[in-house]
């Protein structure tokens, strides 16, 4: 996302391989850069006192994260040496069972490894949907720009496209039908003016009880806001029993709050005019959102 991209050439301008060396970063240092990373692949490096007489070497690549509390990084990484019912690792199992161990911020680190820079560009992220599946790619957009995923699955080619026209980017699937992941609009007055443009554009419902609010509870990245077309009055309390017995439609509309999907508005803070909406699925996709840049 940051640097120029011909959008006719659709030009791909992917991460430079790795590197001999790699730098370790202490997981306690890199708190926000974790929290984006949630069900996503990390290689990292334990602690001598931890690794010792626990596991067969302190380097272990590809474990997912799978949870982050102020003094402890829960990972999965059974069939990798993290197993949670092993000597010496069943004391850090999760509570919340699954598999995955919770080990303290203090003895673990992520290996980040060396990339050659991508001019005008965010430092690459050091998670990745599949280590050995995926690639990063910087996606410059009409004035703004970010990390994106392409990665060949089992299932195909999965990359992530800009469409200068609609000014989006959007994952798609082997050239597929492209999928709304990132959407820019420009709005006076941020999000809450955006509102009345949504509700006159159909992209939510026009009704009164759909309001914009902001949200605390998404995965915004730091120095951003988060916001939500959500339900109030009758139209919540609708909806709020209707989700007791089944995953309901979006009361508020196809860019409005949904239960069973990942999807808000945010706003820099040092940008309040420039509104994005951010389209993650069920499980997150392949972008980065603390990599945007604005030109």
């Amino acid at each position: 996302m940051k640097h120029l991209l011909s959008a006719a050439a659709g030009l791909l301008l992917f991460a430079a391989p790795a590197l001999a060396d790699a730098t370790l970063v202490p997981a306690a240092s890199a708190l926000a850069e974790l929290r984006a990373a949630y069900g996503k692949q990390i290689d990292v490096h334990f602690s001598d006192g931890f690794a010792h007489d626990r596991l067969a070497k302190p380097d272990v690549d590809g474990v997912i994260v799978y949870g982050l509390t102020k003094d402890k990084l829960c990972l999965y990484g059974q069939g990798k040496g993290l197993e949670a019912t092993a000597p010496g690792l069943s004391a850090f199992a999760s509570p919340d069972g699954g598999g995955d161990i919770c080990v303290p911020l203090a003895d673990v680190s992520v290996r980040v490894p060396e990339h050659e820079p991508v001019d005008g560009a965010s430092p690459v992220p050091f998670y990745a949907t599949d280590r050995l599946a995926c690639n990063w790619v910087w996606r410059q957009g009409r004035d703004l720009g970010l990390w994106t995923e392409t990665c060949k699955f089992d299932t195909g080619l999965w990359d992530v496209v800009y469409d200068a026209a609609k000014n989006t980017f959007a994952l798609r699937v082997n050239a597929g039908e492209p999928y709304t992941v990132l959407q820019e609009f420009e709005q006076q007055g941020g999000a809450p003016a955006l509102l009345s443009r949504l509700k006159q554009q159909g992209l939510v419902f026009d009704k009164a009880e759909c309001v914009m609010a902001t949200a605390t509870d998404q995965p915004a990245p730091e120095g951003w806001t988060a916001w939500q077309v959500m339900p109030t009055g009758k139209l919540k309390e609708e909806f709020d029993k209707e989700v007791q017995v089944q995953v309901p439609e979006p009361p508020c509309g196809k860019l409005g709050y949904d239960a069973d999907s990942i999807g808000f508005f945010m706003v820099k803070d040092d940008h309040p005019d420039r509104v994005l909406y951010a389209n993650l699925g069920q499980d997150g996709t392949m972008i980065d959102l603390s990599s945007i840049r604005f030109k």
